[in-house]
């Protein structure tokens, strides 16, 4: 790989690293509350869970918050490398990736959605891009397929939107900020033509991410207004498992529309 796909790397290694510590204190605090058994109760999946009912006790989901944070820890450390050839950062990677299966397998779907989607993508692509002795081209193709991953989300969001009638009405948008989980913050607009604003201005961001590819300064500003997106969401209703994840994920942007214009 290039330097500035090396460095692109290191940058989505270091925030995917930081990411994964919170996954692990957030996934810490969720089972010393008991909500695990909120979700699923193991009684119920125990039938299901077969030789993995063994990974699945409480002494060893407590484990996974500390193993998390400890892989995640490494993975931040392993960004500060400069020896590609050092294996740390991809062991991390797919440590993680497996905790991510196991904690998946407890709950019998993702934790937190897309989020964790997301996440498992982007630890996966960074795998395959920093394991020692990889193909440039595979390596490459590691990152290119987060870039993917991340363009599609946004864009197959904005085309979802885009065919809703109430999206264009403000409606949904005030839906979302009508759902006590989320917290939404009283200054927000929740009536009137702001909020169509706002939903047309999502809409429109959303479907403008393949302009991405369109350059380097293209792909700067797309991720800049990204990651003011996902601050706003973060801020309004409370998603920041989002904001780390699309964060980490979007130095793959600048891999992608270097390789389209190569």
């Amino acid at each position: 790989m290039d330097p500035h796909t090396t460095d692109a790397v290191r940058l989505m290694q270091a925030l995917a690293g930081i990411a994964s510590i919170v996954v692990g204190l957030e996934w810490q605090a969720i089972v010393r509350a008991g909500a695990v058994e909120g979700t699923w109760p193991a009684p119920v999946l125990r039938p299901w869970w077969g030789w993995r009912a063994a990974l699945m006790t409480p002494p060893v989901l407590r484990s996974i918050a500390v193993v998390q944070v400890t892989l995640g820890t490494m993975l931040v450390l392993a960004a500060m490398l400069r020896d590609r050839d050092d294996p740390m950062g991809a062991i991390a990677a797919a440590g993680l990736l497996l905790t991510l299966w196991w904690t998946a397998v407890r709950v019998r779907g993702t934790l937190n959605g897309g989020s964790d989607g997301m996440l498992f993508t982007l630890l996966l692509g960074l795998m395959i891009a920093t394991w020692p002795g990889t193909p440039p081209r595979i390596a490459l193709g590691g990152v290119l397929f987060v870039a993917a991953q991340v363009l599609l989300s946004y864009l197959r969001a904005g085309i979802v939107k885009l065919r809703e009638p109430a999206w264009w009405r403000g409606e949904a948008l005030a839906a979302f900020l009508a759902i006590p989980a989320y917290g939404a913050t009283v200054w927000f607009p929740r009536r009137g033509r702001w909020l169509r604003a706002l939903s047309a201005l999502t809409i429109a961001f959303e479907l403008a991410a393949p302009v991405a590819l369109a350059g380097p300064r293209a792909a700067v500003l797309y991720a800049v207004i990204a990651c003011g997106f996902h601050v706003a969401v973060a801020w309004t209703l409370g998603l920041n498992r989002f904001l780390l994840v699309w964060t980490a994920a979007l130095p793959s942007l600048w891999v992608a529309q270097a390789a389209v214009h190569r």
